[in-house]
């Protein structure tokens, strides 16, 4: 079984009662790479980003998440295709190139309405 980028979201208050429910959700050996963000403009929100094998399963707040490596960009495919969209006026083209450095250490996401939201991140260290 392949790996999946997973995203849950908590807050700073929480954290590490949401890192023992992460690895008890998906079995601490399943689980690697995690890396906590927050948002710098809501220093209280809080972003797991990890990868996991074991997938049977889904913790609340949580979703599937894409990385752009370079930049340190975490998107969802639907916040993508929402920018791609803003970006070509109107039009979803799977070949529109993004300029990834414009989006460096940002979360892209959007709702189920299709609003597109960029947020500010910082890796916790």
């Amino acid at each position: 079984m392949g790996s999946q980028l997973l995203c849950t979201f908590t807050t700073l208050q929480e954290l590490p009662s949401c890192i023992a429910k992460i690895h008890k959700t998906y079995q601490v050996d399943c689980v690697s790479n995690m890396k906590c963000y927050q948002y710098v403009e809501a220093l209280n929100s809080i972003v797991c980003v990890y990868n996991t094998t074991s997938t049977r399963s889904r913790l609340s707040d949580t979703i599937t998440i894409n990385r752009k490596k370079e930049t340190e960009t975490l998107y969802s495919i639907n916040a993508l295709n929402t920018l791609i969209c803003e970006l070509n006026n109107g039009v979803l083209d799977k070949n529109y190139r993004i300029d990834w450095i414009q989006y460096k250490n940002k979360l892209m996401l959007s709702d189920r309405s299709g609003l597109f939201r960029l947020i500010n991140i910082k890796e916790l260290q």
